[in-house]
This record gives C-alpha cells, structure tokens and sequence, in this order.
C-alpha cells in the first residue's frame, strides 16, 4: 500500500491482528494460491535440470565403476558433479527429487484447476460478475474492472482466449491481471478481500495502492467525509 499514511496502515493492521485466525487465513487464502503458482512455476524446470544432470552424471559415474572393476584397480573416486557422494548416495537423492517433482506436478494440477481457464470466456465474465456483487455487498464503488493485455492498443479489446493467453504469459505470475478500481470504507475493503476466498474460481491480489481520501465541512474545514482510493491488481 504505497500511498497509505503510516497512521491509518498502523489502525488497519491493529484491525487485521484483531480477527480470528480462520478469517485472516481466507482473507490469504487467495494471494498465497498466487504466489504458490508461481513458486512452483520456477521450482518445477530447476528440479527438471537438476534430475537430468543428476542421471546423466550417475550414468557416467556407473561406466567409470564398471570399467575400473574390470581392471581390478581401486574404485573410481565420485565426480565433482556428484558433490563428492557416492552412486548410492547420489541415487538416494535422485529417487527424492523425483518424488519432489511428482509432488509439485499434482499441487500445480490443483492449483490450475482453481484458476479460470484461459478458454473459458463464460467462466472469466462470471468471475468478472462475482468480483462487482462482491463489492457492491460490501458497499464500494467500482469504478473499473480492466484486463491488463501485452500490448497497449489492445486496452479496449474484448478478452479473447488468445488475448488471455498472451496477457498471461507476459507477466511473472502466468495467469491474466485484472485492475480493480474502487472507493470504499475500511469496512468495506475488508469485506471484499474476505470474500475473495468465496469465489467460484481464484482472484488472487498481487498489488495494491490504497489512499485516504478526506471531504472537509467549506466553512470549518472540520473533516466531513473519509473514504479510500483502492487500485488492486488481481491475477485470475
């Protein structure tokens, strides 16, 4: 929240500290999504390479054993590429990255699954729905509700697969951005990111810039209207 007064952070961070635990899991629930998506995103092709060189120096490692058994001389010492482990070692780790890799393999399988496909236009606009009912229950403004596309004259396209397709490719997190513009109180905002976990599919808050708004009275300057300036980019 970059333009939000120390004051007010500290307030809203005293409010956030207040609630049940179960409440401020639902309210992460959909950024931690997010951001595990993308930490899959990178760990998965790391494991890929490290395996294949883990193998492919194991193979060499196996020759080199074989060929110094028939010469009956001492046993080949590891390769550095082995880190100094034996074959067996070496194997033991190996049989764990693969079940590493398995295992992230199935979590981006359900994590996929939990975001909107990317060919489902129907789905995207009935996200699109959900995220305008949510904040009209919660009394905010919407102002706008903008896909964030790879190239600037598409701005005011209709989001076609393939628009989706490269908008999602063009940023780090791999799924499509949407700009969610809106006023509203505290109450309201809190509401809103509460109900996020409630969604059908995952619209998960990557950024935010929210600033304190304030009317004064024209005669006393007395302060007579406060309200937030809320800009959240979600990746859906």
């Amino acid at each position: 929240m970059t333009a939000f007064p120390r004051r007010r952070a500290a307030a809203l961070y005293k409010t956030w500290r207040a609630l049940p635990e179960r409440t401020r899991n639902a309210r992460a629930a959909a950024l931690a999504a997010a951001l595990a998506a993308l930490y899959f995103a990178l760990l998965w092709p790391v494991a890929h390479k490290r395996i294949a060189k883990m193998e492919y120096d194991l193979g060499k490692q196996a020759v080199r054993e074989k060929s110094a058994s028939r010469q009956d001389t001492a046993p080949a010492k590891p390769p550095a590429s082995l880190a100094g482990k034996s074959v067996a070692e070496a194997k033991k780790e190996l049989e764990a990255l693969h079940l590493k890799l398995e295992e992230t393999r199935a979590e981006i399988g359900r994590l996929d699954a939990a975001f909107v496909s990317l060919d489902d236009t129907l789905a995207l606009n009935a996200l699109k729905s959900g995220l305008t009912s949510l904040a009209e229950a919660g009394d905010m403004e919407v102002q706008a509700l903008e896909h964030v596309y790879s190239r600037p004259e598409d701005k005011d396209s209709v989001p076609t697969p393939q628009l989706m397709r490269d908008a999602a490719g063009s940023n780090p997190f791999k799924r499509p951005l949407i700009v969610f513009r809106a006023r509203a109180s505290y109450r309201g905002l809190m509401q809103f990111l509460d109900g996020l976990a409630a969604l059908p599919y995952i619209a998960a808050p990557v950024w935010s810039d929210i600033t304190v708004k304030m009317e004064r009275n024209p005669e006393t300057q007395a302060p007579a209207k406060q309200w937030l300036e809320i800009v959240i980019k979600l990746a859906v």
